[in-house]
């Protein structure tokens, strides 16, 4: 188990992504990952730092000092498009954002989630990882009746193997 000066150090992403000792390159494919969420699901910047600390199973969550600028930055480079209601700015991915998507290589492109994996070993390791956040997650479920059903039906499907 590695120390961390708090509990924050691993939750803000000061070490990295899941884990890696990754502190210099902190914030690498924030881009891709905010191009990514916004193609599929027009968002605001709290949605897209929910959505991020969901896809990290809540191992890294960006802070707003983060996402903003980026928000702002993609907007005026014309990957994304700004459209404000409601008090909110909601952001939408462009063509242009599209082709960018399109065109690279990170890893979510594997199998549409943070990264794919290369064989039977690593895939057995995945299921192991999102079961227990699964499991850490337990409350949630008791009070979903749709996501009871689905994880009943993922677990049959595991035990029929």
């Amino acid at each position: 188990m590695r120390h961390y000066e708090d509990e924050s150090d691993w939750k803000f992403g000061r070490t990295g992504f899941m884990g890696h000792e990754m502190g210099r390159f902190r914030g690498f494919g924030l881009k891709y990952w905010v191009l990514s969420i916004v193609s599929k699901e027009t968002s605001t910047g709290a949605m897209i730092m929910d959505k991020i600390e969901n896809m990290s199973m809540g191992r890294w969550r960006p802070s707003p000092g983060h996402i903003y600028p980026l928000l702002e930055q993609l907007t005026l480079d014309g990957y994304l498009s700004l459209d404000s209601r409601d008090g909110k700015k909601y952001y939408t991915v462009t063509e242009k954002g599209r082709d960018v998507l399109e065109g690279s290589w990170f890893p979510w492109r594997t199998m549409g989630g943070l990264a794919g994996f290369s064989g039977l070993e690593d895939a057995l390791r995945s299921i192991e990882t999102l079961t227990e956040y699964v499991s850490d997650n337990r409350e949630k479920i008791a009070n979903d009746a749709g996501l009871q059903t689905r994880v009943k039906r993922v677990a049959e499907k595991l035990s029929s193997l």
